[in-house]
């Protein structure tokens, strides 16, 4: 390939400097939303007043005029958002950040104050760059735009500023009754929903490591040889110490590009989900620094990234590693040629010394999926809604014998993941089911996965525990977001929780 692949980012795009505004709702941020509370003694001791547009509720139980308006009219602006993120749209698992699929390459970044080299300094392990002060940031690039950034919610948990609020019976609260309470536990965002499989039985890694990266870091290893650790090494030197996904908050989490695009290698070009335009930092050989603005590859999973990078390899710099026999001279081979960075192939190692990756190279896949249960959760984050057995019609024509158990996911489309290893014997849209897929695992065990919003695997493929396989959804016959897993042996439907340890079926639970 004529196209150098990578652009050569140290960890200076670890800084998580790359997203914008992510458009969140109030509801997202754990604000409550606070009533007007301008109303005047009149209006607050039951006398009739004109129409002011406020509901019976905000008015005190006092009549008003009919303004006309019908019911769908009155309802329409006080619709919440559903607070769905572009995965569902697009294939990614990002929470909303307000952009249409057209507009992927003029997202705004927010302002934090920060330059782009100070951030998030302290959580970054050394990677061995000079003094020059290398930054190589990948950034969304704005295209000017000067919105403002939605603010958080405030301090106080939501406590509202009002002097009273209504009752049931048309009386008041005062002032000192409503803030008299301590905030509970903040709502969920999105950046700690989606792509939320990180729990990994190996000790010392980063958090944001998760399941699927070592499944398929693993698979390449036994397939080719390349070195599990150096790939690991590579997802934190270009993805790590990030703002997005779990960690986020700390600095702990990945990059707009790896959290949004699946994009954990900073490889340009057009990948399977299409390019978005980043603003990134190059140097040149003597050592200069400058940005560019550059199209990089869109996955729809991590797995189709490593295995997009594997590839590579395989083309590009097979003239570079045939013969190598150790990680260390594996990653200065390829980091000669990977990046721009001139200290790019020491930075790898450092990583790969500072995490202890090398035990990595001595792991196999099976391996690791042993340690991982029976099976892994095919749906990290959701919540068990429905069990297995006999249950209430939930819809009409719904059956009231229950074959599986169904993980709710509430306003999110967030990945689901194949639970154990095996052969994909149906992908695609199955009346009632909605978009299912369906995994034999031999000697008469089955899986199926109902009502995905998105599915990324097809019929015949090869897939791994652990490996993403689609978003939920609410498809076919549903009454909302979540996906049904049904586990069948020898074509009898059977509890799924049997397959699961103690906990990991608690997870289903909080």
């Amino acid at each position: 390939m004529g196209e150098k692949p990578g652009d050569g980012k140290p960890d200076g795009e670890q800084g998580g400097t790359e997203k914008p505004d992510d458009g969140k709702t109030d509801e997202e941020q754990g604000g409550t939303e606070k009533p007007d509370d301008g109303k005047t003694d009149e209006e607050q001791g039951g006398t009739e007043k004109p129409d002011d547009g406020k509901t019976d509720g905000e008015q005190g139980g006092t009549e008003k005029p009919d303004d006309g308006k019908t019911d769908e009219d009155k309802g329409e602006s006080e619709k919440p958002d559903d607070g769905k993120p572009d995965g569902e749209q697009d294939g990614t698992e990002k929470p909303d950040d307000g952009n249409t699929d057209g507009s992927q390459d003029e997202v705004e970044k927010p302002d934090d104050g920060n330059t782009d080299g100070d951030q998030n300094e302290a959580e970054k392990p050394d990677d061995g760059n000079t003094d020059n002060g290398v930054t190589d940031d990948v950034q969304p690039d704005d295209g000017g735009s000067n919105e403002p950034v939605q603010t958080p919610p405030s301090d106080n948990g939501g406590a509202s500023d009002d002097s009273y609020y209504e009752t049931a019976g048309g009386g008041t609260y005062e002032e000192s009754t409503v803030n008299s309470y301590s905030a509970s536990i903040r709502f969920l965002d999105d950046s700690e929903k989606i792509k939320y499989n990180v729990s990994v039985p190996i000790e010392g890694l980063p958090s944001f490591i998760t399941q699927e990266m070592i499944v398929a870091a693993l698979k390449c290893q036994d397939e080719t040889g390349y070195p599990a650790s150096v790939t690991i090494a590579q997802i934190i030197q270009e993805s790590g110490f990030g703002q997005y996904g779990p960690g986020g908050e700390d600095g702990k989490g990945l990059s707009y590009l790896a959290y949004q695009y699946n994009n954990l290698f900073g490889i340009k070009g057009t990948g399977p989900a299409g390019s978005v335009d980043m603003i990134t930092g190059e140097q040149s050989k003597d050592g200069s620094l400058y940005t560019i603005v550059s199209g990089f590859r869109v996955y729809d999973t991590y797995t189709e990234c490593i295995e997009d990078r594997t590839d590579l390899l395989k083309e590009v710099y097979l003239d570079l590693t045939l013969g190598v026999t150790d990680a260390n001279t594996f990653a200065m081979k390829i980091g000669s040629r990977w990046a721009t960075s001139l200290t790019y192939g020491q930075s790898l190692i450092r990583q790969m010394e500072q995490y202890d990756l090398y035990r990595l190279d001595n792991m196999t896949l099976g391996e690791f999926s042993n340690m991982l249960g029976t099976f892994v959760n095919p749906c990290p984050g959701a919540l068990l809604s429905s069990d297995f057995g006999s249950r209430e019609e939930p819809i009409a024509g719904a059956g009231t014998y229950h074959k599986g158990i169904d993980l709710g996911t509430g306003t999110y489309n967030i990945p689901t993941y194949a639970a154990a290893s095996g052969t994909v014997t149906f992908a695609g849209e199955a009346g009632t089911a909605g978009n299912m897929v369906i995994i034999d695992h031999g000697n008469g065990l089955v899986t199926k996965y109902m009502h995905h919003e998105k599915v990324f695997v097809e019929e015949g493929q090869k897939v791994e525990k652990g490996q993403q396989i689609g978003l939920s959804g609410t498809t076919g016959q549903s009454t909302g977001n979540h996906l049904h897993f049904q586990v069948e042996e020898h074509g009898t439907a059977v509890d799924p929780l049997q397959y699961f340890t103690e906990k990991q079926q608690d997870s289903f639970f909080k």
